[in-house]
């Protein structure tokens, strides 16, 4: 058999449209306890404080080494690992994550801990963007954003059904016992994606180029269309984190009662969900880059609503939700945007999406502190609003230059 005929006898066929739904469900279902693995402490801190024999304000520790290794760590895995296809860079993640999760449920000492939640944080990352690329080749170019909402579906769920389960089960099983679980259902889904998902080949990947695309995947640094994107990703979660660091004690301050806020929590997943579902259909019906510039757009029109609406904790509450879903629905639009100007390098180029996302997310967190000590709460959304605006503008530039034609690299 010659190399052509070989490399066409290996190449890996589209599936057929119930198999491909299949394999994306499969997708989703992982990202639902990827999503669970990394909310539920943040529903017992308490819990957590106490078993490990720590300060509550340690806690925070966790979440950010997890941060940081997935912002890290997963363009660094993603590069190293693309050359092997996006199958093995799903079932490396999915290891990465029972064995973080095992250690932190295997021992109480707070050292051994953090480096499971880094282990955890690099497997996160990693399966997530590698589970966008891989959506949107099972489904192809015409339902790509649609798949890639629903894979970003899983996470939105996870953040309704989380901290919830978290707060019904403190009293009957330990946030360690939880993890055990969990480790149980990412060893299921590994063995589910090892059997079952079949990921097509890119239409512009070859024997040849897919040998050197670990080295080449630092040309994304160079494509003004990629890095616009990333820095509007940045900045729109600096805008999201800044307002959704306070936006517990921002909705206690504007409804009626405080126990409302419980059930405005469990408003605002459920309109995660939505948003991401949306954004999908609309990114596949107007194009992703009019999708995302609209979901910015209208995430900084409604963060403006939300500050002028506090006179009324009906208005706010509504724009409150609707600022929510908008949120949740920007990020498969923007990775759909950022894989097609991204060409052979879109896996490398989605993995600093979720850098740029965990960036964001971080510094957003760190400004809503700093504004919070010379400004009133009430003020924080047109703060939001106006690193949100700056988003627009980023994401506007890229637009117009990805709509230039350009010289061949």
């Amino acid at each position: 058999m010659s190399g052509s005929e070989m490399a066409t006898a290996s190449a890996v066929e589209a599936p057929s449209r119930a198999r491909g739904n299949l394999m994306i469900l499969v997708l989703a279902l992982s990202c639902f306890v990827f999503g669970c693995a990394y909310q539920y402490i943040l529903g017992v801190p308490d819990q957590v404080a106490q078993i490990v024999g720590i300060d509550l304000s340690q806690v925070s520790l966790m979440m950010g080494v997890y941060g940081v290794c997935n912002a890290v760590g997963t363009p660094l895995l993603v590069m190293a690992l693309t050359s092997r296809g996006p199958k093995t860079l799903l079932l490396v993640s999915l290891a990465l994550m029972a064995v973080g999760m095992a250690i932190c449920a295997a021992t109480p000492i707070y050292p051994v801990i953090l480096t499971g939640r880094a282990v955890m944080g690099v497997g996160n990352g990693t399966f997530a963007a590698t589970a966008y690329i891989a959506a949107s080749r099972i489904a192809g170019p015409s339902r790509a954003a649609s798949a890639m909402s629903n894979v970003a579906l899983g996470f939105s769920a996870s953040f309704v059904f989380a901290l919830p389960a978290a707060r019904m089960l403190r009293n009957v099983i330990t946030w360690q016992q939880a993890y055990w679980v969990l480790v149980v259902a990412a060893c299921v889904a590994f063995a589910v994606i090892a059997l079952i998902v079949r990921v097509p080949d890119a239409p512009s990947s070859s024997s040849v180029g897919r040998g050197r695309r670990s080295a080449d995947a630092l040309r994304v640094f160079r494509n003004p269309c990629v890095v616009l994107p990333l820095i509007c990703t940045m900045l729109m979660f600096v805008g999201y984190a800044s307002m959704n660091t306070y936006i517990t004690p921002f909705m206690e301050s504007v409804l009626p009662q405080p126990e409302w806020v419980s059930g405005s929590l469990f408003a605002f997943g459920l309109m995660s969900m939505i948003g991401s579902k949306a954004s999908g259909w609309a990114a596949d019906r107007f194009g992703s880059a009019s999708a995302v510039i609209g979901c910015v757009a209208l995430q900084a029109i409604t963060l403006v609503g939300l500050g002028l609406g506090t006179g009324s904790w009906l208005a706010a509450l509504a724009a409150a939700c609707m600022w929510t879903g908008i949120s949740w629905g920007f990020l498969p639009a923007q990775n759909s945007f950022i894989m097609l100007n991204a060409g052979d390098e879109a896996a490398f180029a989605v993995s600093l999406s979720n850098s740029s996302l965990q960036l964001g997310s971080a510094l957003g967190s760190f400004a809503a502190g700093v504004f919070i000590t010379c400004m009133p709460l009430l003020a924080m959304p047109f703060v939001s609003a106006a690193f949100t605006a700056c988003a627009v503008a980023a994401e506007i530039a890229a637009l117009r230059l990805s709509r230039k034609p350009r010289r061949a690299r």
